[in-house]
């Protein structure tokens, strides 16, 4: 759990960091958002998915075992489900917060002109 938590939170903050307005440097070089994020899921999945197999994303995971218990396969394809989707939707938020509020200090340009 703990660990698809804290990797969805980190791809949370990097895609958060990286696209905020107020980043400036990928505001200018718009073209290395895409590169870096995605070294960043290949570095996330490089680390957890021998322990978890890295899904980070429920719509992922969950519908492929909603299949499978259709098909036949029982309780057996919804062992761990919780994991899969609790530790995503708690991670996600997490990333976004530290990335808003204690990268950026959480206030936009516009509620500083106010």
């Amino acid at each position: 759990f703990f660990c698809e938590a804290y990797g969805t939170a980190v791809l949370a903050f990097v895609i958060f960091a990286l696209t905020h307005p107020r980043n400036s440097i990928s505001t200018h070089h718009a073209a290395l958002i895409p590169p870096l994020i995605g070294m960043t899921v290949g570095g996330l999945i490089s680390t957890i998915a021998p322990l978890t197999q890295g899904g980070f994303n429920p719509a992922r995971d969950f519908p492929p075992r909603i299949i499978a218990v259709l098909a036949g396969w029982n309780n057996i394809a919804m062992k761990g489900w919780w994991v899969f989707v609790l530790g995503p939707l708690i991670g996600a938020p997490v990333g976004a917060f530290v990335a808003d509020k204690m990268l950026y200090g959480g206030k936009d340009e516009e509620e500083k002109e106010e």
